[in-house]
């Protein structure tokens, strides 16, 4: 007589099985094959929830393909911007100068030719300390000259290149050395370098020249606040004093040079600087020698670098370009009807290859026809096809720089360059594309860029409260998110309610079995007779 066991199955789970383990009994006596017809019964009662993870996966693949939009559109709109959206991306002047007395660079505004006849320098202050005087060395530490706090500090000033005090707090411990006190001061970014050797120390102002207040020179290199009296100590300062340490030097100081102010003459117009350097009509000058009064004079000139703006155009062509193609192809893809998002039953089938490949297909036209994207298209096209026209009067159009839209529909409004055309826009008007790429403050007029970037943003917006981002604190912050979030509570009700059906039927194949083994049983209590 054949008997029946309770077995537990520990082989491959079947496809369609969703319960974590079960005591099943195979047709053993019925001689069915049991587990075959549990996977095409539970197959059939998985065809409502397989449909809810397909939607579901639909809705993930629309959700990371918004998601790439966005991120290609927020670099769009940052990289124009800082790329072409202000008047320096468009400083593309050469300079000369005939004299390397003066160094010079030009800025956007810089315009005409300026003579230099007459320069006088500034000069850095410096102080130098005699350490053998005073018996101490570089290694000396801040216990050994007295100080009986654990801990100091002091705030050092210097003149910076606008002729102003910069000011900085340094501090430091009893067991630094004065070298550590020096070093800590050079890190700074004061404009003091400070040197500690064997046997001296030098204090030497970064920049040239001094800082006047009220007519009065209180001096390019100021030490305050010193809560030890360090600098006294040193010999830098006289006992007692503070500020400036060339007027209030100390008695051990071997060498000074006070900080000195300097002037040009430009153009017949005299200018007097508290460093070497100066702005003049949009130029950045340098004296780097003095200019005698009498002598040749510093001719400075610029000319406009076309070739250098004509590339930048073309960049900017090209990187519009390329957006506009991402978009144009997202929407205009084909969907491919034939391929639907895989199961979880039917990915269990396949390699990972295959299913890499099938979703590649099935992910194709997600965006076909997205009304957002085409909005976002739409207004690009429009803001630069009309751009100039309703620019507060302005007549700046891009076409007179050889900037249209290409003609041939299937270009999408791809733009097209003519670079004689630009060249010879450059050289009638020299300020023409920064004037269109960053707007005409004459006029009011808003830049191209600008408005691009609006649009960009705009769109950026609209997609992230659809597709939220990978930093959205939840998915009920944004609609799909909400959606998915609600298919998959739907996807986990019906788990549940196919766990339920693959026991009742389990129970009832079960029942079957039990059931024809109790007739077999009782039959071959008649065969026995």
């Amino acid at each position: 007589m054949a008997s029946v066991n309770n077995t537990t199955n520990t082989s491959t789970t079947s496809s369609y099985s969703y319960l974590q383990y079960k005591n099943k009994i195979g047709g053993l006596v019925s001689g069915m094959d049991v587990d075959s017809i549990m996977e095409k019964l539970m197959k059939a009662e998985s065809a409502q929830m397989e449909k809810l993870q397909q939607q579901k996966q639909k809705y993930e693949w629309k959700r990371d393909a918004y998601r790439e939009v966005n991120t290609a559109l927020d670099s769009f709109q940052k990289g124009i911007f800082d790329n072409y959206g202000l008047k320096s991306s468009w400083n593309a002047k050469t300079v000369s100068a005939s004299s390397s007395a003066v160094s010079a660079t030009a800025t956007s505004s810089a315009n005409g030719t300026i003579n230099i006849t007459e320069a006088k320098m500034a000069t850095a202050a410096q102080s130098i300390i005699d350490f053998s005087a005073l018996g101490f060395t570089a290694d000396t530490t801040m216990a050994s000259l007295g100080l009986t706090s654990s801990e100091g500090s002091f705030s050092i000033s210097a003149v910076d290149d606008s002729g102003s005090l910069i000011e900085k707090k340094i501090s430091y411990k009893a067991t630094d050395k004065i070298s550590d006190v020096m070093s800590k001061i050079n890190a700074s970014g004061v404009g003091v370098t400070a040197i500690a050797s064997k046997g001296s120390l030098s204090l030497t102002a970064n920049v040239e020249g001094t800082v006047i207040v009220d007519g009065v020179d209180v001096g390019s290199i100021q030490i305050t606040n010193d809560t030890n009296g360090l600098f006294a100590k040193l010999g830098v300062l006289a006992e007692g004093k503070e500020g400036n340490i060339l007027i209030n030097k100390g008695t051990n100081v071997t060498e000074t040079t006070l900080g000195t102010s300097g002037y040009i003459v430009a153009n017949g117009v005299k200018i007097e600087g508290t460093s070497n350097k100066y702005t003049v009509s949009g130029y950045q000058l340098t004296i780097n020698e003095n200019i005698q009064a009498g002598n040749a004079p510093a001719k400075i000139t610029s000319t406009t670098d076309t070739d250098k703006i004509v590339d930048k155009v073309k960049e900017f062509v090209e990187t519009y370009n390329g957006l506009i193609k991402d978009l144009n192809t997202r929407v205009s893809e084909k969907k491919n009807v034939d391929y639907a998002p895989l199961t979880d039953a039917q990915k269990a089938e396949m390699t990972t290859d295959e299913i890499t490949k099938w979703e590649a297909k099935a992910k194709a036209g997600l965006l076909k026809g997205d009304s957002t994207l085409n909005n976002v298209l739409s207004s690009m096209r429009t803001t630069l096809s009309t751009y100039g026209s309703d620019s507060n009067g302005s007549n700046d159009m891009l076409f007179k720089i050889g900037i249209t839209t290409s003609k041939t529909y299937t270009d999408n409004g791809k733009l097209e360059i003519d670079e004689d055309k630009l060249k010879a826009a450059l050289e009638d008007d020299p300020d023409i594309v920064s004037r269109i790429f960053t707007g005409d403050s004459s006029t009011g007029a808003e830049g191209v860029i600008s408005k691009l970037r609006t649009t960009a943003q705009n769109a950026v917006s609209t997609i992230k409260n659809t597709a939220g981002s990978e930093s959205s604190s939840s998915d009920l912050t944004y609609s799909l998110g909400k959606t998915i979030t609600s298919l998959d509570d739907k996807i986990t009700d019906w788990k549940d309610r196919l766990k339920d059906i693959e026991e009742r039927y389990w129970n009832q194949f079960s029942a079957m079995e039990t059931a024809i083994q109790k007739a077999n049983s009782q039959s071959s209590i008649f065969d026995s007779y």
